[in-house]
């Protein structure tokens, strides 16, 4: 029960503000069709073109690149044709029928290009109970036509308006991230930093091939990625110098807002973000020197701590020149933005095998009602079955409450004003607000989708009270359908997982130690990214296992994937450090392939199910790094000359995240091992 409720409470929240002007498009897409086929005395053609319109709608990918929607589109439709078709074609067939629906909505759950509409218009098809032939597919087609032309219409205007919306919020991501990097919630930002970084990437393809735009959006992210980067070295540089943790903070505090005047195009920003790190490196150079190894060692730490600060400005100015010249303004609109994120991938083959076979299942068990309320069984499982338990639940209960209340609705409306203009009307009303808030809210887009999708597949018959309550009672039934077929069959796909992705998740890791031993630091940003995708697959599938029936993700594995976010952080500090050494300088090097080799076993060993080797401290190699520090120390105090104190300054700020790397990688060895023990 707390489940449902939580369900409930979860699918009736606004995250974020609905798109109205989106959804009035999508009402009038549906509706105006319905108008006319009234008008013109054909109201049952106006019903497929506002079907066509409907179907090609649902399956829209709303806020993506206008071309990509464009080819998108164009395959849905001809799926949607295809598949009316078809169930017009196996209306007498029935058992072909139920192989057919089965096939299809595997692919559908298999491949998001397919989806579910062409499973919907093969039932809608097959319950028509009228000859075969090309006249509800072409109309279907002709509504689809209609709907994308209306969608597309801001193309000229508009084109550029995904990429612009998602580095925006790559921007204030990132703003936000070097807002606090003394905040409670560091480990929030990162990850809202990375993932907004990560589609501006993603939207930034999608345009490269548009015109040059693409390119600068290419040097733009980049610029992002690089103060990303600094600002997660600044934060463990900040750390080691208390007595400037102040100072640290009020730079990069301006810094963010810099970066944020400086991405509207204002060159007022460049400017200050130059000037306020040259104020800041001059104020550290007005400080008395100091005497003794505590003076050398603050030394030290703050001068890598003004070189980030330094790269990050320099961030600053390219985001600031690249707004201004070549990158799409995110600028004032009329419709709301949404955060842009690239389309989802399709799911695994445990879940278009289970949704085919339920969605087969639920046609066969209808085949006796074999009249226009049958298909509604169908119907519900389609859209419920999700790819795990728990998001299966979620669905089944935000759909039955949402066709208790839309059906009742769409029935008392019906019931006091009856006649098509009020069908008309409704229509027009329930697509407006159901497209819109299908954006933000899944209960509440069953409110509206319910009876909209009843009202245009059963045009000819009323939507009465009598007519609710079968619909009703078939969505209950379709979604106990949907929930005993994700329980049984493959209920714990995820755990077989886990091993394979955790292998992944060490072997990433390793090479992104390696290449930062290698001093290959201009591939360091590439190879932090793979290691962090690879946590985020992990950390992915243990959420579905959550909600997966039995299921709970192991403890070890989820302390897996934050020490892993640290060791990823560990690099980039070290990295920075490292760009500002000479090679062979140091001895940090031994260290760092010890580790890459201690990570890389233990990953074979998991992969391949044998017992992981023990445990290593890499002492050595840290007492070598601390007689270093020693020694260059007592040189520096002995009035060594510059080379020595730039010796010092490296190793000074590498020990301590050495130190921290080596333990977070121990750590993340051994919760791997914990769990792939024997």
């Amino acid at each position: 029960m707390r489940g449902a409720a939580r369900a409930l409470r979860d699918g009736f929240s606004l995250p974020a503000r609905p798109p109205w002007g989106y959804g009035l498009l999508c009402g009038f897409a549906v509706a105006g069709p319905l108008l006319a086929g009234v008008l013109a005395g054909r109201p049952q053609s106006g019903a497929f073109l506002a079907l066509g319109a409907y179907l090609t709608a649902f399956g829209d990918t709303y806020g993506q690149p206008y071309a990509s929607r464009a080819r998108f589109m164009a395959v849905k439709i001809v799926l949607i044709a295809a598949g009316c078709w078809l169930g017009l074609f196996l209306a007498h067939r029935p058992w072909l029928a139920v192989l057919a629906l089965g096939l299809v909505a595997a692919a559908g759950g298999r491949w998001r290009t397919v989806g579910t509409p062409p499973a919907f218009a093969l039932v809608t098809g097959f319950y028509l109970a009228v000859p075969a032939g090309f006249g509800p597919p072409e109309l279907m087609v002709l509504g689809g036509l209609l709907y994308a032309v209306a969608a597309l219409s801001l193309w000229p205007l508009r084109r550029f308006d995904p990429l612009a919306t998602a580095l925006d919020e790559a921007v204030h991501a990132t703003a936000a991230l070097l807002d606090g990097p003394a905040g409670d919630d560091w480990a929030g930002r990162r990850e809202r930093a990375s993932k907004a970084l990560g589609a501006a990437a993603t939207a930034s393809a999608a345009f490269r091939n548009m015109d040059a735009t693409g390119g600068s959006a290419d040097a733009y992210v980049q610029a992002l990625v690089r103060i990303f980067h600094e600002t997660v070295a600044l934060r463990g540089l900040r750390a080691a110098a208390p007595d400037e943790q102040d100072g640290i903070d009020e730079v990069a505090v301006t810094l963010a807002a810099d970066l944020r005047v400086a991405a509207a195009g204002h060159r007022a920003g460049v400017v200050e973000a130059l000037a306020v790190t040259a104020d800041y490196a001059e104020r550290l150079d007005a400080r008395e020197p100091g005497d003794g190894l505590a003076a050398l060692r603050s030394g030290a730490v703050l001068g890598q701590a003004r070189r980030c600060l330094d790269r990050i400005a320099v961030g600053v100015r390219t985001v600031g020149l690249l707004s201004a010249e070549h990158v799409p303004p995110a600028g004032p609109r009329l419709l709301p933005r949404l955060p842009w994120k690239p389309p989802p991938k399709g799911a695994g083959p445990e879940h278009a095998g289970r949704l085919g076979l339920a969605a087969a299942v639920a046609l066969a068990l209808m085949l006796g009602v074999h009249e226009q309320y049958g298909k509604w069984f169908v119907f519900t499982v389609l859209l419920a079955v999700r790819p795990t338990y728990g998001d299966t639940v979620e669905r089944v209960v935000l759909r039955v409450a949402g066709t208790v209340l839309g059906a009742a609705g769409a029935a008392l409306i019906l019931a006091a004003v009856p006649g098509p203009y009020t069908i008309v009307g409704t229509v027009l009303v329930f697509a407006t607000l159901g497209f819109a808030l299908r954006e933000v809210s899944y209960g509440y887009w069953s409110i509206f989708a319910t009876p909209l999708a009843m009202t245009l597949t059963d045009f000819s018959t009323r939507l009465d009270w009598e007519a609710a309550g079968i619909r009703l009672a078939l969505t209950v039934g379709g979604g106990v359908l949907a929930l005993v077929a994700v329980r049984l069959l493959w209920p714990r796909g995820q755990a077989g997982r886990l091993r394979g992705l955790a292998a992944e998740l060490l072997r990433e890791h390793a090479d992104l130690i390696r290449t930062l031993a290698e001093r290959d630091l201009d591939r360091l940003p590439d190879r932090t990214e793979s290691a962090g995708t690879a946590a985020e697959r992990l950390g992915q599938s243990l959420d579905k296992l959550d909600k997966e029936p039995g299921g709970r993700a192991p403890d070890e594995l989820r302390a897996a994937v934050t020490s892993a976010r640290k060791l990823r952080d560990d690099t980039i500090l070290l990295g920075a450090v490292m760009r500002g050494a000479e090679p062979g300088s140091d001895a940090t090097v031994a260290v760092l392939d010890a580790v890459a080799d201690r990570l890389a076993a233990v990953g074979q060993a998991v992969r391949e199910g044998e017992r992981p080797p023990e445990a290593d401290a890499f002492e050595s190699e840290l007492d070598e790094v601390a007689r270093e520090v020693s020694s260059l120390m007592e040189e520096a105090a002995a009035g060594e000359g510059t080379a020595v104190r730039r010796r010092l300054r490296h190793a000074v700020t590498a020990h301590p995240a050495l130190r921290s790397l080596c333990k977070d990688a121990l750590d993340l060895a051994a919760q791997v091992t914990a769990r792939f023990r024997t």
